[in-house]
């Protein structure tokens, strides 16, 4: 085997071990949320306690990646990710050992700490590992660990419980990221912008310096705003969607929780890789491809979205469903793709990671409350009856506010965001996902 070969070969291994660590993270943060019932039972607590032991994971998820995407872009990115792997995997199995809920929300933020380094440093170690014309393709493979790892990991919390209770399920769901720790750390670095077509020479910059030269790159700006306006919509629906279906849409909760994940399940693998393949074979033709992909997916998801407001039978429901996190997610690799590769390569850890901090500031933080808090405007102020006569022919009896309020929340959202990215598509200006800014 020759030297190129291993190096190839090497590569595939790092690439698909990212892969699994990906899958292990959101396995380790969603196995817990779907363990949160009996932990409160258990504590005693209440809803909003609960609810504060999520808003302790955001916090430093949202807020410490610049940190992290700075460090990665000096250090050695294996070594920094098999840090964090471990540090999330001891934080998610030591929950098995809390006593109350502020231990227990102590954790979720170490939890946050490590995800955080982790999502900042693998993305710009991917673009390392890959060729240009089969990055969006690698990247939406790498992202499909979002939905899948969440079905997994919620289906994996309650199949332990039973046998292991939650402590147990929690000590278990922890140690397998422990081993991927490991053996992420015996890896070696590969070169910075070693697969890019025209590599720039590296220049190290202070985090002054990297942050003054992401606010003057206009197309990783409008990217990272259309991100957010993306972020904004779909992680509203992923929040919401399966109250509108237990309480507008009347479904039991058993059935509405089985089939919503086996629907998102399966749009949110089939999405990113569809969208992936079709953006590549475009690039050929069209520089620009990727922008164009993004924005178109983004305004036809509007079209199920307001299906499902709609709809009253349970297979356009769900076919609704499927479709809405088949668009939501067909576009989620190419756009960090784009993020990515429009910066150099010494500072794609710190452009990621600012990226991070940003879209989620700008919508998970906003939508997720906006949404509640125009559904009980909605509840309380008992709308005209005009308004409910616009929206007859959707069939939406008026006890459907958190339906409405969702699609009224969540559609211009969506519009912004594809707005934004033909607005990133002009100003890129030849500059494709294959070649960094200088």
């Amino acid at each position: 085997m020759t030297d190129a070969e291993e190096a190839e070969r090497s590569g595939a291994g790092l690439f698909a071990l990212l892969c699994v660590i990906n899958l292990l993270n959101y396995i380790d943060r969603q196995a817990v949320t779907g363990l949160l019932e009996p932990i409160r039972r258990d504590f005693g607590a209440t809803d909003a306690q609960m609810g504060l032991v999520g808003l302790a994971f955001l916090i430093t998820y949202t807020l410490l990646p610049p940190v992290f995407g700075w460090l990665g872009d000096r250090f050695a990115r294996t070594r920094i990710i098999s840090a964090s792997a471990g540090f999330w995997s001891v934080a998610t199995a030591a929950t098995g050992l809390v006593s109350g809920v502020g231990q227990l929300a102590a954790l979720r933020a170490a939890v946050g700490v490590g995800e955080a380094s982790y999502m900042a440093n693998s993305p710009s170690l991917i673009l390392d590992l890959v060729k240009p014309a089969s990055r969006g393709r690698a990247m939406s493979l790498f992202y499909t660990a979002s939905p899948v790892g969440a079905a997994l990991g919620v289906a994996l919390g309650g199949a332990l419980w039973p046998h292991f209770g939650w402590r147990g399920a929690c000590v278990i769901v922890g140690l397998p990221g422990l081993i991927a720790a490991v053996l992420i750390g015996r890896r070696r670095e590969p070169r910075r912008g070693g697969k890019d077509d025209n590599p720039a020479p590296p220049v190290q910059r202070s985090l002054g310096a990297a942050l003054r030269y992401l606010g003057r790159n206009r197309v990783y700006v409008l990217l990272t705003l259309a991100y957010g306006g993306l972020v904004f919509t779909q992680n509203a629906i992923e929040f919401w969607l399966p109250s509108v279906l237990q309480r507008d849409k009347q479904i039991p909760i058993t059935e509405a929780n089985a089939t919503y994940g086996a629907v998102v399940l399966a749009a949110g693998i089939l999405g990113p890789l569809l969208g992936a393949v079709l953006a590549d074979r475009m690039l050929r033709r069209n520089a620009r491809a990727y922008f164009h992909v993004a924005a178109l997916a983004a305004v036809l998801v509007t079209v199920p979205l307001v299906g499902i407001m709609g709809s009253t039978s349970r297979p356009v429901l769900f076919g609704n469903v499927f479709a809405e996190a088949f668009l939501g997610n067909a576009s989620i690799g190419i756009i960090m793709t784009l993020i990515v590769a429009t910066v150099v390569p010494e500072l794609r850890a710190t452009a990621t990671a600012v990226a991070l901090t940003s879209v989620h500031l700008m919508g998970d933080v906003i939508s997720l409350p906006l949404v509640g808090h125009v559904s009980v405007a909605l509840e309380r102020s008992h709308p005209s009856a005009a308004i409910w006569t616009l929206l007859q022919p959707f069939q939406i009896a008026p006890d459907q506010h958190l339906a409405v309020a969702l699609t009224a929340v969540a559609v211009p959202g969506s519009l912004v965001a594809a707005a934004l990215f033909l607005c990133a598509s002009q100003a890129a200006r030849g500059v494709t996902p294959t070649r960094g800014t200088a």
